[in-house]
């Protein structure tokens, strides 16, 4: 198996193993002691507050990979996240902030994602990512369209 297949192979385990089961502890460690989140040093410690928040919000959730590509160090993922909207973020920060305070709506959302790891020594040692944050916020119902109002 080549660099980019382990590499790849790493990045969908991270996701069975620990994201889709909501395993915080289990998705951590996936990452680096010093792993970088959103180009932000926070370390497995930071990576697992990240988790567990994202848990709070949507215990439920689930990414389905839809592919992923490597490169060298990189590895390159477009998931779809789906989940019910059942909780408030442990971590204010998370989802860029903009469901902190906003109580549960106990709505369903598909999301699309694009997330973005560099792999050093077998473990994650930054991410990053995308995600359709105004669909997601028209599916909760917190924002409308110009033409629904």
């Amino acid at each position: 198996m080549s660099v980019d297949n382990n590499s790849t192979a790493l990045v969908r385990r991270l996701y069975e193993e620990g994201l889709n089961r909501r395993d915080a502890a289990a998705a951590t460690a996936f990452y680096a002691h010093d792993a970088k989140n959103h180009g932000r040093t926070v370390g497995r410690a930071g990576m697992q507050r990240v988790f567990e928040s994202l848990f709070s919000v949507f215990p439920d959730f689930h990414y389905r990979i839809e592919y992923a590509i490597a490169e060298g160090d990189r590895v390159v993922c477009k998931v779809t996240m789906t989940g019910n909207h059942l909780g408030l973020p442990t971590l204010p920060e998370v989802f860029s902030g903009m469901l902190k305070g906003i109580l549960p709506t106990g709505k369903r959302v598909q999301v699309s994602h694009f997330h973005s790891f560099r792999i050093r020594d077998g473990q994650i040692s930054e991410h990053a990512a995308v995600r359709d944050d105004l669909g997601m916020l028209l599916q909760l119902g917190l924002v409308k369209r110009p033409s629904e109002e």
